[in-house]
């Protein structure tokens, strides 16, 4: 869904004069918070690039053999852009950028740019997220048919039609929004702005975009992932019971001598679990930093009055930057968990780095 929020009214040197109705925030309120907020997520998209060059580096390196590896490129290719628009569009509204002058209006260009474009890569990687949850959740309920349908063709092929099928649309944008050159009187100077296109066909055009794109699409995605997440985490917790109900088994027949038989299991077991748990922490933190995206296009969709124009103009918009700094966190922490639940990837990371023995 692309929001609107190039009007001059939007920027933070008039945020103060608006008109709050009955809003929840003040004026004075809203600059406070958007001020702070900006900063915060500058700060942490900032790290999320390095983060997420460092991620693609390692991925990388081994190839493109594995399914898993081929995803988390994918995630990280999008988490990575994700975090530049983002860094990129929050400037376009912080004070002494958004207000200088420069040969173009930041706000509105980072409508085409910024924020619009950073919201569908984001979805990319919902949809990414989605689909690894669900390998998962495969890999645990057919493991021997699923190595002959999902291989790293039809992952490559999945993850291009995902980037498709959510970035794709985006070009339907330009259609309605524009470039267009704009004359100055205060500064006697034509600067480069952007326009919208309000015919009858682009309104209702837009209106379909919004429902599909902004709404039933990453919902779909949100609740795909949020499913697959309990069955992962339902699965690790019998699997856990499982290993300890066995090995108290052995121990009650065998005096504690644990046969030979029963190790390699065991230690399949123990490798299934890792990659489990990774995909559980991955999914968790996708799915506590979407919620407020998703929540906030839900409430768009059942009260009018939440909305850029409407009553609830202020709380509406310090939502939204809260959901714009919840997805630079999503996009930015996964090297955290790579590193502490994943030893392959901590080894590769140490050996890149130069840094003593690698981790066995």
């Amino acid at each position: 869904m692309t929001l609107n929020v190039t009007q001059p009214s939007l920027e933070l040197r008039n945020v103060s004069s608006s008109l709050t109705g009955r809003d929840f925030i003040t004026g004075a309120q809203l600059y406070f918070i958007l001020l702070s907020m900006s900063a915060l997520t500058q700060v942490i998209s900032l790290g999320g690039v390095i983060t997420n060059v460092i991620n693609i580096a390692v991925f990388v390196k081994p190839g493109f053999n594995e399914t898993s590896n081929i995803s988390l490129l994918t995630l990280a290719l999008s988490d990575l852009l994700t975090t530049i628009l983002t860094i990129w569009g929050t400037l376009c509204f912080t004070p002494g950028f958004s207000d200088a002058e420069l040969p173009f209006l930041p706000a509105e260009i980072s409508q085409l740019t910024g924020s619009g474009l950073s919201n569908l890569i984001f979805r990319c990687t919902a949809w990414v997220t989605a689909f690894i949850s669900f390998e998962r959740c495969q890999c645990i309920l057919i493991p021997l048919k699923v190595k002959k349908w999902i291989t790293a063709k039809t992952t490559s092929a999945v993850v291009v039609a995902i980037s498709i099928s959510t970035i794709g649309p985006y070009i339907g944008a330009f259609t309605r929004r524009k470039f267009v050159w704009k004359f100055m009187p205060g500064r006697n100077t034509t600067v480069l702005g952007g326009t919208v296109v309000d015919t009858p066909f682009e309104i209702l055009k837009e209106k379909i975009e919004n429902i599909v794109l902004g709404l039933i699409q990453p919902i779909v995605a949100f609740v795909t992932v949020l499913v697959c997440t309990v069955f992962l985490v339902v699965y690790l917790r019998r699997s856990s019971q499982w290993r300890k109900s066995m090995a108290s088994a052995v121990g009650e027949t065998s005096g504690g001598d644990n046969s030979s038989g029963s190790e390699p299991k065991q230690n399949i077991s123990r490798k299934e679990e890792k990659l489990v748990r990774l995909v559980i922490s991955i999914a968790t933190i996708f799915i506590v930093c979407y919620t407020p995206n998703t929540l906030m296009f839900l409430h768009m969709a059942i009260f009018p009055s939440f909305w850029l124009y409407g009553e609830h103009r202020n709380t509406f918009l310090t939502v939204y930057r809260l959901s714009i700094l919840a997805t630079s966190v999503s996009a930015s922490v996964n090297i955290f968990i790579y590193y502490n639940m994943g030893t392959r990837y901590r080894n590769a990371l140490r050996l890149m780095f130069h840094l003593k023995d690698s981790v066995k």
